[in-house]
This record gives structure tokens, C-alpha cells and sequence, in this order.
């Protein structure tokens, strides 16, 4: 199947222009290169709301997620992007078909929030004269991992990307600048500076028929496809179908059945090199896409999505001692491989559809069911970042620890449950994970408006603006203990935009990560003012608090000990609290410490928060 798609598609771009008449000629060679003006459209609909946020915190272990925001994705852009209901980069030409002059666009993203979480220092017997009372440090909370399903907006980390392009009306290439965790209010972190993350060119011949448009993407980029928001990744920023992360290419047809109908196909192909470290388990990865969607005027959109992500490579095996099957660590306490080497090809793959619907006086709704699927998955790096995961076994981002269970190590043939924490399975990433999300947005002034007979709000006035979101999973596992829980987070979040400087806000969230565990449930409660320029403007300055209420804020532990201090392992019942993310943000975040990281998911290393304070600045352009 993969072999047949890749042929059709690969005739197909350059048969189409073959049969065009009167296709235009080739551009010529650059002569002058002038700035262009971008400045961008007002977003509709809406307070000011944050732009689409991006980053993982990972920089130890992995190289983060770059942002969702690209040039292709702003509401600037969205009047040239391809059309359908899929959110997708492959973008059009830089500059109208009838100016083959080559000149710049330029754009950006910086996310910069001050966070400080609140704690309680108790007096210690054995350190007489240690502080004791408030604590104020870096904030330790649950959805602080951008790759983990408890993630959500209420306090993201920083982030700055530019995108630069240059084209004319036949090409265009496009470089991005990426990095996070800002040196001048951390400390020097070379794995958070990521440079250049994106290399790619986009060619948009004319084909010589008004209804039939074509852009071919080459190079190293990131599509998405799936996202719920209007103009970005939703309220839950991620990708119900996949955000691919390649070197490869994609290409994408528009064709317009007449003026109110059309029809989109889009095909790609790609790699990803995952992180050699011999103590990562995911390898070398093919990846293989294919979406297709119809779109109505602007009301109606649907679409569906089928991506496949796979390994064939050689295993990699770890020096150190073998006892029982695993390779342990040295006597000396030096560090050994600990990735996989007794496993099968991996292989990943995720479907789904959705729809998109402009409801007018009603507001936007957005809806999609999508399924992914896994086999050996744990050697299938980050080529598909889906629902809040980055691949299969990538470290601790990917599907299989942030659904299916601690993932396994060393030789799969002679795995020892007692090895595990409280006898638990590890998973070699076999199962799957059903998915349901929804966002719905309610404007009451384009209500006022529309409802008696006026133009639609552009958000350029007084309003009451609601977003409804909610995201379902069930899982499938070849842990026993994980096999068939649910998974479900929703929330809500009202701003009033009072004064054209002034925006009021509260949002709320209640998670749920696991129907058999209540006690690691919790929720988020976060009200906000944010100041900005102008109704309709670029920049805004956010001040928030947040009150994070938990169902079981921390474990019960063992003779005062979090785990055994004889053997190091957790106990039974630590799991029956609040838990760290299945990779947590090192150095000080929820979890982060060496015992929290080696694949055993029981007691917290940290009491997590309840009070967070952040103020935050944003900008897009």
C-alpha cells in the first residue's frame, strides 16, 4: 500500500502539469530583493487571545517539540494557506502570480512568563537551622511537561521562534529560529536553544486552470493537522492527527468543484533521525502520510487523515552488566544503555476524521474522533507527535508512557515483573488509544450582531467571549493494569473584553488521568487580566493566578521515605495520589530527580504546588 501511494503521488505531481495549457514560465533569476509589507489581518472573533504555544521541557533527555506557530498558521496567512480541514504549512506563493519579483516575509512568536509557585517548608529535627515557612521556587505542578497528557495552557513555559522567508511567485524558502528557557531569566542551557529548526522550499507552479492549485513542500518541516482552533492548535494546544516532524516532502492539490465547493488532497513522505543515545529506545523512522478533505464556503469543513510512522533498523545494545535480562548499572555507579534490544519493527500509525463548522450567529465548532495505533511501538521515534505524546518510545514523550504504561528495557524475553515497581508490567508498546475532542466558541457580541441582522464581529469592540473544550481517551495496553482505563480532561474559559486595553478572564480545568485512580485527579482554576494596546493588536501582558486543587494532593510514604531506602523501589499505594508527567521538566520540575526517571511511576519527589503566580508577555507578528 505505502509502495502504491508514493508512485500515484509521485506521477501525479508531474503529470498535473503536463496536461495544464498555458503554464506559466519558469521565474527568473533573482535581480532585486525588496522588503515586503506583512503586516497581518485582525483576528477574527474574540478578545485577543494567546497565540498558539509550543514548547515541551524536556532539554535534558530530548530535543523539545518546536512551537506550533509558523508563518502558514497566523491570520495573516490564512487568506493564501490551502484550504480544507486540515491545518497544514504547505503554504502559497510569496507574491501574486502576475509579480515574479523575489522579496522577504518575516515572522515571529515570543512567549516570556515570569512563574513563581508557593510552598510551605516544615521545620526539620535534623537541620536545626534550616529555613522554615514559605517557599517560593520554580513552579512544581502536574501539566508542566509540554509532551504529557495533563498538559494545558494555564501556565506554559517560555518560547521564541522567527520564521524568515524569500520568494516570488514560484518558490519560496523558509528558515526557522527556534529555542526556549531565556538565559537572562535561567541559566545557560544549550539544549534549549534549538537554531535552526526548519529548512524547507515551497514551489507553487501555475497550472493554467483557475480551479486547480498545486504546492509541493521539500525540506525539513513540521505539518499539523488536526488542530481545534480557528487560527491555531485549540485550547489543549495539540494535534488530534499528527504533527509531523520530518525531513521529507508534501504535497498538496486544491480543486474548487465551483464557487462554493471544493476539494483538497494532500501526500508526503519523510524521515526522522531520533536521538542516538543508547539510552534512548526509539530508532531511525519512516514516516508516510496521506489527507484528504471537502470544504463548503467558509462554513463547512471535513476531513480525514491516515499517518504511518515506522522502524526497521539495527538494535542497539548497551554495554554494562546483564542480571536476569537487564543491563543494570555499573558497580561503580556509572551510567549503562538501557534502551530495548529484544523487539520486534515498530510500527505507529494514526486515523481519524473531523469537522469544522462556521455556525454564524452560534459561534465555531470544532469536533474529530481519531485512533491511534501501536505495535512494538517503543523503537518508533518522534516522526508523529499526536494527542500530547511524540512518537512511541522516544525517552519518556511518547505514546507508550503517556498511555499505554512504564516502558520497557534491556532484553524483552527475560523482563522480571518484580523488577517493577508494585509488579507492574512494562509495555513494549502494543495496544492503541481511542480519542474524542471538542472546542466549541461563543461570541455574545457577533450573537447581538448577527442575530438581528448585522455583520460578523471581528473583535474590534466590547465582548463576552466562552470556549467549551473537552478530550476523551480509552486505551488499549498490554499492561494489564492500564488496559481499558479512560482518560478525560474538559474545562472552560470566559474573558470579557471590558476596554480596548483591558481584557478579564478566568478559565477553569478539571482532569482526570486515569477512571480507576480518582486520587490522581485534579484541577485548575486560573483568573487573569490581560493588557494590551488596542482591541485588535499583537502584544499582550498577562497577569494571572493560579489554584491548582487536587484530589489527593501527595502519597502516603514508607517510614517517612517516598520510596524503600534498602532496594529504592516504590511501595504499593504511592500511586494513589497526584503524579508527576511520565517524562517530568528537569531540573526542578514535578518528579525531576534520577529515581522519578527510571521508568518506575509511583510517589512524587516533590509536594506539587497549589498556588502558581505568573506575568507573562506575548507577541505575534
Amino acid at each position: 500500500m505505502r509502495k502504491l501511494s508514493l508512485i500515484f503521488f509521485s506521477g501525479l505531481f508531474f503529470a498535473v502539469p503536463a496536461a495544464a495549457q498555458d503554464a506559466a514560465p519558469t521565474a527568473p533569476p533573482p535581480d532585486k530583493v525588496e522588503l515586503k509589507d506583512t503586516t497581518p489581518a485582525p483576528k477574527p472573533e474574540g478578545p485577543a487571545p494567546d497565540s498558539e504555544p509550543a514548547p515541551p521541557a524536556e532539554p535534558s533527555k530530548a530535543n523539545p517539540a518546536p512551537s506550533p506557530v509558523t508563518p502558514e498558521t497566523t491570520p495573516a496567512a490564512k487568506a493564501k494557506a490551502t484550504e480544507g480541514g486540515a491545518v497544514t504549512n504547505v503554504s502559497g506563493p510569496a507574491v501574486a502570480k502576475d509579480d515574479d519579483s523575489w522579496k522577504f516575509e518575516y515572522h515571529g512568536y515570543i512567549r516570556a512568563p515570569m512563574r513563581v509557585g508557593m510552598g510551605k517548608r516544615v521545620a526539620d529535627p535534623m537541620y536545626p537551622n534550616a529555613a522554615t515557612g514559605t517557599s517560593l521556587h520554580a513552579p512544581v505542578i502536574p501539566d508542566d511537561q509540554y509532551l504529557s497528557w495533563a498538559s494545558n495552557p494555564h501556565n506554559k513555559t517560555d518560547w521564541a521562534e522567527l520564521y524568515i522567508s524569500l520568494g516570488n511567485s514560484w518558490a519560496k524558502g523558509t528558515v526557522s529560529i527556534q529555542g526556549y528557557d531565556f538565559y537572562q531569566g535561567s541559566f545557560a542551557n544549550a539544549a534549549s536553544q534549538l537554531g535552526v529548526s526548519d529548512g524547507y522550499i515551497d514551489l507553487t507552479p501555475d497550472l493554467g486552470y483557475e480551479n486547480v492549485r498545486l504546492a509541493w513542500r521539500v525540506g525539513s518541516f513540521s505539518n499539523k493537522y488536526g488542530s481545534a482552533g480557528k487560527y491555531d492548535a485549540g485550547e489543549y494546544d495539540t494535534y488530534m492527527f499528527g504533527r509531523i516532524h520530518n525531513s521529507g516532502e508534501a504535497l498538496h492539490i486544491d480543486y474548487d468543484i465551483d464557487e462554493e465547493n471544493s476539494l483538497w488532497f494532500e501526500h508526503g513522505i519523510g524521515v526522522k533521525k531520533p536521538d542516538p543515545s543508547q539510552f534512548n529506545n526509539a530508532r531511525f523512522t519512516m514516516l508516510d502520510h496521506f489527507h484528504v478533505g471537502f470544504k463548503h464556503t467558509e462554513a463547512i469543513q471535513f476531513s480525514a487523515h491516515y499517518m504511518d510512522s515506522w522502524s526497521s533498523e539495527e538494535m542497539r545494545t548497551g554495554a554494562g552488566l546483564e542480571t536476569g535480562g537487564f543491563t543494570t548499572p555499573l558497580p561503580t555507579g556509572g551510567n549503562t544503555a538501557t534502551s530495548i534490544y529484544d523487539i520486534g519493527d515498530g510500527k505507529m500509525w494514526t486515523a481519524g476524521v473531523d469537522g469544522r463548522f462556521d455556525l454564524g450567529a452560534m459561534g465555531y465548532l470544532y469536533a474529530a474522533y481519531s485512533h491511534v495505533g501501536l505495535k512494538d511501538a517503543l523503537t518508533v521515534s518522534r516522526a508523529i507527535e499526536v494527542i500530547h505524546a511524540s512518537g512511541g518510545g522516544e525517552f519518556g514523550l511518547g505514546m507508550v508512557d503517556n498511555y499505554l504504561g512504564p516502558s520497557c528495557v534491556g532484553d524483552a524475553a527475560a523482563r522480571s515483573p518484580a523488577f517493577y515497581m508494585m509488579g507492574e508490567q512494562c509495555s513494549l508498546g502494543n495496544g492503541g488509544v481511542d480519542t474524542l475532542l471538542a472546542q466549541y466558541e461563543f461570541s455574545l457580541t457577533n450573537f447581538s450582531q448577527m442575530s438581528s441582522g448585522g455583520q460578523k464581529f471581528w473583535g474590534d469592540g466590547p465582548d463576552l467571549y466562552l470556549k467549551l473544550y473537552g478530550m476523551y481517551n480509552k486505551v488499549k495496553s498490554d499492561v494489564d493494569a492500564i488496559n481499558g482505563i479512560h482518560k478525560l480532561k474538559y474545562g472552560a474559559d470566559l474573558a470579557w473584553s471590558a476596554l480596548p486595553w483591558l481584557t478579564a478572564a478566568v478559565r477553569f480545568d478539571r482532569l482526570q488521568p486515569n477512571s480507576r485512580i480518582p486520587e490522581q485527579s485534579f484541577s485548575i482554576l486560573s483568573p487573569r487580566l490581560v493588557f494590551k494596546s488596542k482591541w485588535l493588536t499583537r502584544e499582550a501582558i498577562t497577569l494571572q493566578y493560579s489554584r491548582y486543587m487536587y484530589n489527593k494532593r501527595t502519597c502516603n510514604p514508607v517510614n517517612g521515605m517516598p520510596v524503600n531506602p534498602a532496594t529504592g523501589v516504590y511501595t504499593p499505594g504511592q500511586e494513589f495520589c497526584a503524579q508527576p508527567p511520565s517524562s517530568p521538566v528537569p531540573p526542578t520540575g514535578f518528579g525531576a530527580s534520577p529515581i522519578s526517571q527510571t521508568n518506575m511511576r509511583g510517589a512524587p519527589t516533590f509536594t506539587p504546588d497549589e498556588n502558581v503566580f505568573k506575568i507573562e508577555a506575548t507577541m505575534w507578528w
